[in-house]
This record gives structure tokens, sequence and C-alpha cells, in this order.
């Protein structure tokens, strides 16, 4: 085994079918309609879509718990491993982070003399915002990288990471509690679709467009105002029809095509619902 592993969440939506040779994904358990499942291991994303057509209440998540980490830190390390890097979703919308605090915490004070070092990176992000440097961190370790060298990677990728989000359906919103239900309603009643940009835990509407054909140009319009690169960006979608015409669409704009085209998991899709699409870069200085 390699010296060096790197733990993350599956809020993270880096592909299923992606080989992570030194990478190991934990799956969040979500709460619909009173059942519990395990992302990533008890539906795929297009059945978490049909979900959310049918469930009746808003579906929860659980944060990766202190146990599961400290199981997982104390399996590596009687397996050898010496630096642990531990990747969590934005610590301000999920307890992810502080738990894997306090389980490192846990592992030191139970084991003081153990010859380990344990990082733990709050990306600020969400979706492949941090699953893509994870994917790249992955390829690091197998190239023989240092560990302090990949998380200054980690570091600095995060530092500007941000997400434009464009949903064609208010209704999740609505029950999520993001927008007002008059809010709601008034945006339903004019056809209005909101462009949102998800920065270092922070979420905001920097516009409104009318009508499901002008989201696409909406949010690449947007897209090109807060960033000076446009060969280095990714793709995300809940509906894969809006995913490809957004593919299509960004690579005329933009000149380039994305890095990649992903799904949405269950940490956004929950909130923004399953007809969305996005796009993830990296922001102006």
């Amino acid at each position: 085994m390699n010296k060096i592993r790197i733990i993350t969440d599956s809020a993270c939506d880096i592909p299923v079918k992606t080989k992570l040779k030194n990478t190991e994904i934990l799956g969040f358990y979500i709460t619909i309609d009173g059942k519990s499942y395990e992302e990533r291991k008890d539906f795929t994303n297009k059945e978490f879509y049909r979900i959310l057509e049918d469930c009746t209440e808003i579906p929860a998540t659980a944060h990766i718990t202190m146990m599961r980490f400290g199981e997982r830190i104390e399996y590596y390390y009687k397996k050898g491993v010496e630096e642990i890097i531990i990747v969590t979703i934005n610590g301000s919308g999920s307890a992810t982070y502080n738990a894997a605090i306090m389980a490192k915490d846990m592992f030191f004070e139970e084991n003081p003399d153990a010859k380990i070092h344990i990082h733990i990176i709050d990306s600020q992000c969400y979706s492949i915002g941090y699953g893509y440097p994870v994917m790249v961190a992955d390829e690091m370790v197998e190239n023989g990288v240092d560990a302090q060298e990949i998380v200054d990677f980690l570091i600095d990728s995060f530092e500007n990471r941000q997400i434009l989000l464009a949903t064609y359906s208010l209704r999740f919103m609505k029950k999520s509690g993001r927008i007002s239900r008059r809010a709601s309603f008034a945006g339903e009643m004019l056809g209005l679709k909101p462009i949102i940009l998800m920065d270092h835990g922070k979420t905001s509407v920097l516009k409104k467009v009318r009508g499901d054909k002008i989201v696409i140009p909406g949010l690449i319009d947007t897209f090109k105002q807060l960033s000076g690169d446009y060969k280095n960006y990714i793709i995300a979608y809940t509906d894969e029809e809006y995913g490809k015409e957004l593919y299509s669409a960004c690579k005329k704009e933009l000149g380039a095509a994305p890095l990649m085209s992903v799904e949405l998991g269950c940490a956004v899709s929950a909130n923004a619902g399953n007809h969305c699409v996005g796009i993830v870069f990296t922001g102006k200085k």
C-alpha cells in the first residue's frame, strides 16, 4: 500500500467509474421519506433524480461521523500508511470537517506516539469543485509526489474555486428554504430562473433570467464575467439533456470543451432539484 492515502466524502461527485488508486470516498447517508440510503452504494445519481420527483420531503443528509473517520484512520495506520490527507465538503454547510478534526484528535489521544501525519482540509466547496482537485491529488500520490506538496496543491486549488448553478425549477429551493415562498411564487409566475454563485460556502443569486431558453446563455455569460480562464472549467448537471446542451454551448462560446462533464450528486441536487446545470471554475483572484 502507498504510504500516502486520501480520504474524502461522496459529495465530491467524482464519477463512480473513475479509477482512484490512493483515495477512499466515504458515502453520505441520506434519509428520504423515512428510509435511509448510502450515496454511491444504494442508488445511482439518475435513480436519485427519479426519487426526487416523487419524494414528499426534502432528503436529509447525515454528515460523515467522527467514528467513521476514526475507523479509517485506525485502519490505514495499522496498514503502515504514514500520511493521511482528508478533504471534506464545505465546513460551513456540513459537520463533516469538524468530525474529521475530532477523529484526528481522538486518534492521537489514544496513540500519542503514532508515527503518522494527518492533514485535514476544508475544501470550502461543493461537488466536483473539490472532487477534481482530489482526482489530481490521487495521481500525484501515484507519481510519488511528497505529501506536503499535495496538501499545498489542494489548498491552492480551493483558494478561488467557484460554482455557478442555474436551476430550471424553484420547487426544491422553496422546499429547502433556500428561497422564500413569496419569492418562489413570484419567480414561477414570471418564469424567472436564478443563476447562483457558490463561493467559499456562501450562496448568492447573481441574476435572474426569464425563460428556459435563456438559462444556459445566461450561465455562460455570467461565467465569462467571473473568470478569465475559458479552458479550465468543468460542467455539471442533473438533467442529461440540459447537460448535453450546456456542453455544446460552452464548447462553441468559449472555444474549448470542458475538462469534465459530471452528474451532480445528492448534496447539491437535494436542494437545487433534478433540473439544474452548473459550471465549476477558478475565479479571478
